[in-house]
């Protein structure tokens, strides 16, 4: 019996199979899946880059603090999916587009967790090594930033997990809106048939 809305396992399996031996669209499924991680990679990798110092920082600097943690708490609950239109109508559909809102996802999760693992550090750890004669720079290096890293740690497995979310969300949209506008185009180019002929 066919299948009334969705297609059966079977024949998604079968689908899968036929997809691993002959690919879709000229590539392989590893060069689709190798395209993929290479935009999670690099989303991922300029997230971490730069919002984990930034979160350290402001961990440590008041002022920095109260300057860059509005905005970012702001932009935090945002569904970054929503930004997606926009970005494509700023970035194009091509790769910019993905990697961008990837990063837009990552970014609060690991900047606010680093601030917090940098004031989770226990303040006798802080005192003991001012005391000892430590400077400034040495407490950072050898007492702030070594007890941050569980916390980062932590806030980077859980932003993996949502930069892969993300991704896949991101191609679904793209290949939805790009159907919706062929569906849109063929409805035009049928029901207004007459449009842009001169005559």
């Amino acid at each position: 019996m066919a299948a009334l809305f969705l297609p059966s396992p079977g024949s998604v399996f079968d689908t899968f199979l036929m997809l691993m031996k002959n690919g879709y669209r000229g590539k392989t499924l590893a060069c689709h899946l190798g395209i993929s991680l290479m935009r999670f990679g690099l989303a991922f990798v300029l997230t971490v880059l730069v919002a984990v110092p930034l979160g350290l920082w402001m961990g440590m600097n008041e002022t920095v603090k109260a300057v860059l943690d509005p905005p970012i708490e702001i932009t935090r609950p945002m569904p970054k999916l929503a930004l997606l239109p926009l970005l494509i109508i700023w970035f194009g559909i091509g790769e910019v587009a993905k990697v961008v809102i990837i990063v837009l996802a990552l970014f609060p999760i690991l900047s606010i967790s680093a601030m917090q693992a940098v004031r989770g550090v226990g303040l006798r750890k802080v005192q003991a090594a001012m005391a000892l004669g430590a400077s400034r720079s040495m407490i950072f290096r050898r007492v702030i930033f070594p007890a941050s890293l569980p916390g980062i740690f932590t806030s980077i497995r859980v932003s993996i997990g949502l930069g892969v979310t993300m991704l896949v969300g991101v191609l679904i949209m793209a290949i939805l809106g790009y159907s919706l506008d062929l569906i849109a185009r063929a409805l035009e180019n049928r029901i207004v048939h007459w449009g842009g002929k001169e005559g």
